[in-house]
């Protein structure tokens, strides 16, 4: 998919981002809203992308009224493909034969617009649908502006550079935080007082600033829970730590998967006091539960146990003990 959609107008060439990086905080916020209206039924997907290419070019929709101008703004919208994901029944089975290109075209592009794939008149049968595509490693808010505030508080930083990630988030923000993902929208200020709270990162004083977040932007708070969400997929399906959810819960698992529990097991270890586990950097504190699955699969297996044991043991995929061993 092309990250930029470009079109002349006028004599003039205009590109319209086509990736969830390129966009600044106003047009993410916007979108994510949009989004959410989407989910309640109130705008068509169509609607969504094509209210995304008015506001990003500061054209007016009310304002369209002629056939072929709308029409060329449709054109123009049917290329976005970033903000959703195509889902088809049963997990996507039709898809499951396909190469990956094919795949990840047929994933983003409805299949009345699919063009040169063979599949695509079948998919065109199904019942599938849009989805938001909540995946991507990027801090739209860095900062939120509270009413009555002087200073606005400032989020926590993600950075990719060097081919490095790093997370200013502690391991007990993000373990409250992640809990706090599908919340009611009543929550959504105690979320982002948890993102957003000062460091040294405590609790309490989260949950006090939750009040101040009360009078943070609706848009705001469901966008600073959108990006934290995407955040958390990100990390847990296009990194290493992706390991960390491939676990099944089982009472007799030698690999605790209870993310407040592994605070305590890491101190306890002698990895530091609670306090100081808890204040870990999310990234190392991530590191080191999956540094821990590992050798407890690498343990069972020099103990002689098979990998179809170790998998009733552990909750792991045969296929993930086979690429650890």
């Amino acid at each position: 998919m092309k990250k930029e959609i470009e079109f002349m107008l006028k004599g003039k060439l205009y590109k319209i981002p086509n990736d969830w990086n390129l966009l600044d905080t106003f047009q993410f916020t916007e979108l994510v809203n949009d989004i959410i209206l989407m989910s309640m039924g109130k705008l068509s997907p169509g609607s969504v992308r094509i209210r995304y290419v008015c506001r990003y070019m500061d054209w007016n929709l009310d304002k369209i009224n002629d056939t072929d101008a709308m029409a060329n703004v449709t054109y123009l919208a049917d290329q976005i493909t970033f903000p959703f994901l195509i889902a088809y029944p049963n997990q996507d089975e039709a898809l499951s034969e396909l190469d990956a290109d094919t795949y990840r075209l047929c994933k983003r592009v409805p299949p009345e617009r699919l063009k040169g794939v063979t599949i695509a008149r079948y998919l065109s049968r199904l019942d599938y649908h849009f989805t938001a595509d909540l995946c991507f490693c990027k801090q739209f808010i860095p900062a939120v502006f509270l009413p009555d505030e002087e200073k606005p508080y400032a989020g926590y930083k993600i950075d990719t550079a060097f081919g490095m990630l790093t997370c200013t988030l502690t391991a007990q923000q993000f373990i409250e935080a992640r809990e706090l993902t599908e919340c009611a929208d009543s929550q959504l200020p105690l979320l982002a007082a948890i993102l957003y709270a000062p460091l040294p990162y405590d609790s309490h004083r989260s949950h006090e600033l939750a009040h101040k977040f009360e009078k943070a932007d609706k848009k705001t708070l469901q966008a600073i829970r959108f990006n934290f969400k995407a955040f958390v997929n990100y990390l847990f399906t296009r990194t290493e730590f992706k390991l960390l959810t491939q676990s099944r819960e089982r009472k007799e698992s030698p690999i605790s998967t209870g993310a407040q529990e592994a605070l305590y097991n890491l101190s306890a270890e002698g990895y530091g006091n609670l306090h100081e586990v808890a204040q870990m950097g999310v990234i190392p504190y991530l590191s080191i539960l999956r540094k821990k699955v590992i050798e407890s699969v690498r343990s069972l297996h020099a103990a002689k146990i098979n990998a179809a044991e170790i998998a009733e043991q552990t909750g792991l995929p045969i296929k993930t003990i086979t690429d650890i061993l």
